[in-house]
């Protein structure tokens, strides 16, 4: 009998703990890679800029006020 070799999940393992789970995937459904490498929260700057890449950014009312820019711009990295 031939042993079946057991594929190695592509999926990151977010959690730590050495195996892929549905934990690491609820860690995974909410965040995101940014281009410096570090894992983070999807968000306001996140779903603003995904629109304006795909050419689907509403110009005009109905857009991100500049109430929400400031209190995202709160918590956004400095450089």
């Amino acid at each position: 009998m031939k042993k079946k070799m057991k594929k190695k999940s592509k999926f990151p393992d977010h959690s730590g703990d050495g195996k892929i789970t549905k934990k690491d995937i609820l860690m995974a459904k909410g965040t995101h890679k940014t281009k410096d490498g570090r894992t983070v929260k999807k968000g306001l700057y996140y779903y603003m800029n995904k629109r304006k890449k795909a050419g689907t950014s509403r110009p005009g009312k109905g857009t991100v006020s500049a109430k929400a820019l400031k209190r995202s711009a709160k918590t956004a990295k400095k450089k």
